[in-house]
């Protein structure tokens, strides 16, 4: 089950009883809990600390560090005791999940939901050791690309503004979607660190791209993503062997989705035959939404 929560808010404890909320309902549907696993955006350490996680990035500092770093403790513990807990960054678990879906290394996980979850797996299947985090990667060098409201406009052209779900609602008024006037990039509700407007944008070009006086006009829209999703796994492909590519997240769903796809596919194989070998690989709708947190779950050692 997705939720949706106000990361803006201030208060640690409105994030620790979101995400208490929804472990809870998990926990419902177990006999028991044995272990925790869990990924999360940013720098988690190795002691499952929330060193810096941008899903937080309003609490204040001297808050942040009595109240959030040690948050995934508390909410395990609380939750189930003293379990085996692992967090990890989500774009790795994303490379995990596509190891765990496909059997191959030299894997590209990326989730294409509120930001972007990257990460990479090598020839054996395994982490590389370090954090991705593509998300911030300039992949737009135009020097009037969208700002990144994330650093208050320092940077432009970053790749979650193209890879996540703010690559394709930037677009919705342009595909022929009807939204409100405050859905329609970029008005200044459309250039904040909230999710919601973006989550609900989506959710009517999805509705959109189902209507058939529509689809001629939407289907444009994840044409788009899918040039983005090309020339970012181009640029990706510079730094990493990649030989297969899976695609998961809310943006990838449905029809739309599969256009993305077959559009990124031409794009390698017209603007950048080098990398034309690259597999694409995707999952149903259910697994897209959730299968970081099915691989996640699979992280902790149980003695």
């Amino acid at each position: 089950k997705e939720t949706e929560w106000d990361v803006t808010a201030e208060d640690p404890e409105y994030h620790y009883n979101a995400i208490m909320d929804a472990m809870k309902l998990a926990k419902e549907c177990l006999p028991k809990i044995d272990a925790i696993g869990g990924s999360a955006t940013g720098t988690i350490s190795p002691d499952n600390e929330a060193t810096w996680c941008d899903i937080f990035p309003n609490v204040k500092p001297e808050v942040y560090k009595e109240k959030v770093v040690n948050i995934f403790k508390r909410i395990a513990k609380d939750l189930a005791g003293d379990v085996p807990l692992k967090v990890i960054n989500d774009g790795e678990v994303t490379a995990l999940a596509a190891v765990q879906k496909i059997k191959h290394g030299n894997v590209m996980g990326i989730s294409m939901g509120s930001s972007e979850g990257a990460g990479y797996a090598n020839a054996d299947g395994n982490l590389m050791g370090w954090i991705s985090e593509l998300c911030y990667v300039k992949l737009d060098l135009n020097p009037k690309a969208p700002t990144d409201p994330w650093s208050k406009g320092s940077h432009r052209g970053l790749s979650h503004l193209y890879l996540g779900q703010r690559g394709a609602t930037k677009l919705s008024a342009k595909g022929g979607v009807d939204v409100p006037d405050n859905y329609k990039f970029p008005h200044p509700d459309m250039c904040t660190i909230k999710h919601e407007h973006h989550a609900q944008c989506l959710k009517m070009i999805q509705k959109a791209m189902a209507d058939p006086e529509k689809e001629a006009e939407v289907r444009k829209i994840y044409e788009t993503c899918g040039v983005y999703l090309g020339y970012a796994l181009a640029q990706y492909s510079e730094f990493y062997s990649i030989d297969h590519v899976m695609i998961l997240g809310r943006v990838s769903k449905g029809a739309g989705g599969d256009i993305m796809l077959e559009t990124a596919k031409k794009v390698l194989k017209e603007e950048f035959p080098q990398y034309a070998h690259i597999e694409f690989h995707t999952a149903d709708d259910h697994f897209k939404g959730v299968g970081q947190c099915i691989a996640a779950a699979a992280l902790p050692t149980i003695a």
